[in-house]
């Protein structure tokens, strides 16, 4: 009888096992977007190994440096991303929970089948005037690996050379994103016209490494600052004629490295912020729940909330005080438990305390290199309503005649052609990037030092 026992028990915890093997899906809710992840599981030689997928943002075989599977029970860990999974296996499906930096999502998987990424028009196509380099380089602050991929022009050179900076989140070298490239986009049209450009993996993407969980927006410009020095010690590209380029979040980026470092020849900006978070997120939210259809009613209602969440930020001497301030302001409204650990893991979180708070007037005024800013009429995220004037407060008040400001019609913060700005809207639009601002960009490099 113990051994019928023995071997049922032995049956079970087999039958489980190959039950956990496989490549599970499903659907977190961003506050009405549906964000696809996956979780590629398999048998190891002490357990099991996982790796994670977020099609979506062009995120594949994230590596989870911890997976656990024991009685049922989920634990995969991205210590990287600042991100866990915890669930339990019932039957065909997993019922649990993804959390990242403090933000907790219901999330049940089901098994499903990996797709191969979606093409789109303007990814690149051979054949290609130009030779592609996979690097790596050392942010030598921190002592993390860079990987990233460099497109260097037929011909001797020496070129000039861009280095491009992504928009906030982890994204990799192509800033992928809906199955969209706008960075190897960027990349193809710009060395097929005679100008090197060095696009990478943000730190913990793909083969980058680096401290996400607690990194800033000043951490990742060391990041791009490290790019910057790679390119100047090639001998393919002409070291007085090295720009960087970022999108959104990159877009101040970019103004922090040319800050710190006068060898900078030039900046584009693309949807760069020129007001601080606080003020971005106010615009964003508002102009998105319009976008959305939401009645003005309910959206003075949600800006109002926002606001004294955002002044308790503000007032704040740090993350400490911000994070008990918050809790006060919450446990007032009512709110349980679980929303309270997601809104002030959120709100006081490394990254976006200090995005919040962060004012890149300074930066902007400081840097004395050539700058082109670019924004959509239609973009909802970082609004030219609102940004551009501040650029042009900026020029008046300090004389910076080294900025150049465009304002480009019917196009979203990706640049797309659009008809509401909604980031809803990306996904369905099959353009990566407009043609007018590859040209725009190709046109103001070649034109540095003319």
């Amino acid at each position: 009888m113990k051994n019928k026992i023995l071997f049922l028990l032995l049956f079970v915890a087999l039958q489980s096992q190959a039950q956990i093997e496989g490549y599970w899906k499903g659907q977190i809710d961003l506050g009405g977007q549906q964000l696809e992840m996956a979780f590629n599981i398999k048998a190891a030689e002490n357990g099991y190994s996982a790796t994670l997928d977020v099609p979506a943002q062009g995120a594949f075989d994230v590596p989870v440096d911890k997976t656990v599977f024991q009685d049922n029970h989920l634990q995969l860990t991205l210590s990287a991303m600042g991100a866990s999974y915890s669930g339990t296996l019932k039957g065909e499906a997993i019922e649990g929970e993804f959390t990242q930096h403090g933000m907790a999502f219901p999330l049940n998987l089901a098994k499903g089948e990996k797709e191969a990424p979606k093409a789109r028009p303007q990814d690149p196509q051979p054949p290609f005037n130009y030779r592609a380099e996979e690097v790596t380089f050392t942010n030598k602050k921190e002592g993390n690996t860079l990987a990233g991929t460099l497109t260097i022009p037929e011909g001797d050179g020496p070129f000039p050379a861009l280095v491009l900076v992504s928009g906030s989140g982890q994204q990799n070298r192509d800033e992928e994103l809906m199955n969209h490239r706008p960075f190897w986009v960027i990349a193809d049209y710009l060395s097929r016209r005679g100008v090197a450009v060095l696009r990478y993996d943000d730190r913990g993407m793909g083969g980058s490494t680096g401290e996400v969980l607690n990194a800033t927006s000043l951490d990742f410009s060391y990041d791009a600052e490290a790019a910057f020095d790679y390119l100047l010690n090639r001998k393919e590209i002409n070291a007085s004629q090295v720009g960087i380029l970022g999108h959104s979040e990159g877009g101040l980026i970019n103004f922090m490295v040319a800050e710190r470092r006068p060898e900078v020849a030039f900046l584009v900006s693309l949807a760069g912020p020129a007001v601080n978070g606080i003020e971005v997120l106010k615009e964003q939210q508002a102009a998105i729940l319009r976008a959305q259809g939401m009645t003005e009613e309910a959206v003075q209602f949600s800006s109002n909330a926002n606001a004294q969440l955002f002044e308790v930020v503000e007032t704040s001497s740090d993350r400490v005080e911000a994070d008990s301030l918050l809790r006060q302001l919450l446990k007032g409204w009512g709110y349980n438990e679980e929303l309270t650990e997601q809104t002030v893991g959120q709100m006081a979180s490394p990254w976006m305390y200090y995005f919040l708070k962060y004012d890149p007037t300074d930066a902007i005024v400081k840097t004395t290199c050539p700058a082109l800013l670019l924004n959509g009429s239609k973009d909802l995220q970082v609004l030219a309503s609102q940004n551009l004037p501040a650029y042009e407060k900026i020029i008046a008040e300090h004389g910076k005649t080294n900025l150049t400001l465009r304002e480009l019609p019917d196009l979203n913060h990706l640049f797309q052609h659009c008809e509401t700005g909604s980031p809803t809207e990306y996904v369905e639009i099959e353009e990566t990037i407009s043609p007018e601002v590859l040209e725009a960009i190709v046109e103001f490099v070649k034109g540095i030092g003319k």
